[in-house]
């Protein structure tokens, strides 16, 4: 199956998912990183939070009490490395003129920036770069992994680099902001760490539904 096709058929199912669920840029990295190794739920509590403090910004963390920080994102789980994660990402956001004059680096120059900063992997990276900076990355989590592989276009990770650039050469920014959402559900609904095929509407075209199906 192409990426073309198989993002129609995702599509068919779940439509535009508007993802990333943010009134700014800057909520979208923070939420980046708050949603390190927790659901959204926890996250948006989280956001809810510093938005009723009037500290959603990366100039407020900055400013913040370490401690009032905690504290207000502590829902998120990990409350006390992500504020040290988010007070250094703000500093150094804040330090090389903020969100709008580093929108016009080069992909690279963006992805030695935050590459190199405490707390930020590559799925946090990738999700910086492609929701906040609009750039042409995709966003490689658990779910993709899963998908992927049970579809059969992912062998062991063999070829994981190949089908990235192939998935990045193939979407515009909204088609992969809306394709890592949309596997995002199908993994929540169905490819889940026990997957259920069954009910699964992309059952009769993925190799693993197949095998267990159909064997």
């Amino acid at each position: 199956m192409d990426i073309i096709s198989l993002y129609d058929q995702l599509f068919q199912k779940y439509g535009d998912l508007k993802w990333w669920p943010a009134g700014t840029h800057e909520e979208i990295i923070i939420g980046a990183v708050l949603t390190q190794n927790t659901s959204w739920k926890n996250v948006e509590i989280s956001i809810s939070k510093l938005k009723e403090n009037g500290n959603c910004s990366l100039q407020a963390i900055s400013e913040m009490n370490p401690e009032s920080l905690k504290e207000q994102i502590r829902s998120s789980g990990f409350f006390n490395r992500k504020a040290q994660v988010l007070k250094k990402l703000s500093d150094s956001v804040i330090m090389n003129g903020g969100l709008e004059s580093m929108n016009t680096w080069a992909d690279m120059d963006l992805d030695l920036f935050f590459s190199g900063m405490f707390g930020i992997g590559k799925e946090t990276l990738d999700s910086i770069l492609l929701y906040a900076f609009y750039r042409k990355r995709f966003v490689v989590d658990k779910y993709t992994n899963n998908f992927f592989s049970r579809i059969g276009l992912l062998n062991n990770n063999e070829n994981a680099e190949s089908l990235r650039k192939n998935i990045e050469g193939s979407l515009s920014v909204e088609q992969l902001k809306n394709f890592h959402a949309m596997i995002v559900n199908i993994g929540k609904d169905h490819c889940k760490a026990k997957p259920q095929c069954a009910g699964c509407f992309m059952k009769n075209s993925c190799d693993h539904a197949k095998e267990t199906m159909f064997p």
